[in-house]
Parts: structure tokens; sequence; C-alpha cells
């Protein structure tokens, strides 16, 4: 452990101070290449918006054209094309910003998650992860005990909560506090390409069969595949993240459970199997999982306005019937078979924080969760 403290941070230009009030004890990073990403996203989302407006939205309009010639079908479809993209783009602006601003959250820098706290000061935080020993995790940059979910970010340089991954594109870490902006991101930008390619091949029919200029033909074409380009890669990348916010689980979650390191000298099990169960803590159902990543309230969903509740340090748990700790850093990536590599071990003190029955000890056969069978062997200590 270190002699003191130090909250390390190295998070964006915009936030100056953590979800808990608290300022960061080192400047943001002022790096300038660190920002080319996120110019050139901005520069991207100018220029396909100029595109589609000056070569799409401008012509359905027809604005120059005398009133007694305007084709009236055309002008309200154009309009309604115009309202709609308009109202996508801001919101899709909006969460953008959220998302480069808004803290991910940090540990915090007060007992009992210093892991220069008093001994077994650790204790009263119930975590449910450990390392291989049992011990509770801990971060030898920061000085802390990492909450549950919690992992370090080399570029930020900090610990981040609920970490998912981190994004140069928003020159920022993808966290507990801003991961519904980074979800309704990929879905505006999901609904704005698809939108422009449906409604732009229009346009693009247009131009050519009336000889159009060459500047509004390139620029017409650019913008449809352009959009095409980006929703082919924003489309399966967004359906990916709803898989994850279903299954309660993070990026960095998945590759742990999902992807073996070659240095183990393992192979991962059957992908449509593994895909299809999810036997991690945190899986709170459907429902549940996207309540917690989106927040309780259903109306406020689609709107970058409001984050998710709870602090980020502690998390509710699935009705494990087993309950105890997790045993998350030793055996990483091991391929699933037998006896899980999850652990249940009792914990080591219980008070108004956590469950007043203490969880039982033993290991659990996977067997039980695919077809109800019942575990070769089950230790009960309570």
């Amino acid at each position: 452990s270190r002699g003191s403290p130090l909250l390390v941070a190295g998070m964006p230009d915009g936030p100056q101070e953590t979800p808990f009030h608290e300022p960061l004890n080192e400047a943001p990073s002022k790096d300038p290449l660190k920002m080319l990403p996120v110019l050139f996203v901005l520069a991207t989302i100018t220029s396909l918006y100029l595109m589609y407006v000056i070569c799409h939205c401008l012509p359905m309009l027809q604005l120059l054209v005398p009133a007694d010639m305007v084709d009236q079908d055309v002008y309200t479809r154009g309009v309604i094309e115009t309202c709609i993209f308009h109202v996508i783009t801001f919101l899709l602006i909006l969460s953008y910003v959220r998302c480069v601003l808004v803290h991910p959250g940090e540990v915090p820098n007060i007992e009992p998650w210093l892991y220069t706290s008093q001994p077994h000061a650790s204790d009263l935080l119930h975590l449910k992860e450990t390392k291989a020993g049992g011990e509770r995790r801990h971060c030898k940059w920061c000085g802390k005990y990492k909450p549950d979910r919690c992992h370090h970010c080399r570029p930020c340089n900090t610990c981040i909560l609920r970490m998912d991954h981190h994004c140069p594109w928003i020159y920022n870490c993808v966290g507990f506090h801003n991961y519904k902006y980074f979800f309704l991101l990929l879905f505006y930008t999901v609904c704005d390409t698809q939108f422009i390619v449906w409604t732009m091949a229009e346009s693009m029919i247009r131009v050519v069969d009336e000889s159009a200029p060459f500047a509004q033909m390139f620029f017409t074409l650019f913008g449809l595949t352009l959009a095409l380009f980006l929703g082919s890669l924003a489309t399966p990348f967004f359906g990916f993240h709803i898989w994850l916010t279903a299954m309660g689980l993070t990026t960095i979650e998945f590759c742990e459970k999902r992807l073996p390191k070659k240095s183990e000298g393992q192979t991962s099990g059957d992908c449509c199997t593994d895909m299809m169960e999810n036997d991690s803590i945190w899986n709170l159902g459907c429902w549940g999982n996207m309540t917690a990543a989106l927040g309780s309230n259903l109306l406020l969903w689609p709107f970058p306005i409001s984050g998710p509740s709870g602090d980020g340090l502690t998390y509710q748990t699935s009705q494990n019937p087993y309950g105890g700790y997790r045993e998350f850093e030793g055996g990483r990536g091991l391929k699933k078979q037998g006896n899980s590599r999850k652990l249940i071990e009792q914990a080591a003190a219980w008070t108004s924080y956590g469950s007043a029955v203490p969880p039982a000890v033993g290991h659990y056969n996977r067997k039980l969760q695919r077809g109800g069978m019942m575990p070769d062997t089950i230790l009960y200590n309570h």
C-alpha cells in the first residue's frame, strides 16, 4: 500500500468534480492530441447535417419555386422529414455533449474506501467481488478499495465506477453516471443515419434524373454513402449494447466472461450457448437490468437529462439462493465446465448494510441453472 491516499484523475475538460461534489485532485489532461477524435466526430456530424439539409431538405421545401408551381405532396414530406431530422440530430448532439462532460464516477476519497484505512474497515463495505484468495480488490495506483464492477482506467488514470470501456471518441470513460448518455448516443446515431439513408435516396434519384450540377450530385452521393457507412457500423454496435444492457453486463464483464486469455491456454465455450446464458449476480432480469442502466422512469429513457438511480458504489443483486461473494479476479477467462468459478463464501461481517442471514458456503454447479438439476455437492455452513 502507499503511504498517503491520492486521488488521481485525468478526465475531460468539462467535469471539474466527481458526482460526490469532490474536486479532482489533479487537473484534467490538456493534451491537444486527445481532442482530435472529438473534433473529428463533430466535423462528421456537421458535414452530414449540412449535406442532408442542403441537398435533400431545401430542394424538397422548394423555397425558390413560385407558389403556384410548388408540389404540395413533396413540400409536405419535406416539412415532416426536416422536422424529424432536426429533432433526432438535436438529441444526438445533446447525448454526445453529455457523454463528454459527465464524469462516469470514481471512488470517494473517504473512509472506508481508502486502502490506508484501519484494518478490517473494508469489511463494512460488503463487496461481492473479491480476489482469488478472498481479499478485497484494491487499486495500487489510486490507493483505494474497489467497489463492485469498478476498474482502473489507465488513460483516465483513475478508477471508474461500473466501468464499461474507455472511449477516445468522447474523450472520456463510459461508466455508471454516463452510460445512459452513451447508450442514447448510439441510439440516435442509428436513427439519424438510417433516416438519412432511407429518405435521401429519393434526392439521389432526382439529381440523376434531372442531370443536376456535378457538385450537387457529388455531395448528395457522398452524404448518402457516409450515412450508409456510419449506419452499418453503429447499428450492430448498438444492438450489442442493447444485449449487454438487457443481460446486465458491461463490455469488460462480457470480455472477461466470454474471451479467455491466450496465456491461460484455454478456449472459449460454445458462442451461441454462452450468449444465451448469464449467471452473473448482477443480472436482475431484462426489465430490472434496463431500469438499472437507464433509470426507473420509463418516460425519461429517450432523453439525456437524467441518469440511473444509485451512487454506483453498491448494486442490487439477483435473488441467488446461495448468496455470498463472487470470486472476481481469480481464474479470469477460464472455460466454464463442471463447477462454476464463482465461489460462495461466508461474509466476514454483516450489518444493516446487508442481509441479516449469512450466505451459504460452497460451490454451485451450473447444471442447476441450465436444467434445474441438483448439483453434485453443495456444502452449507451458516
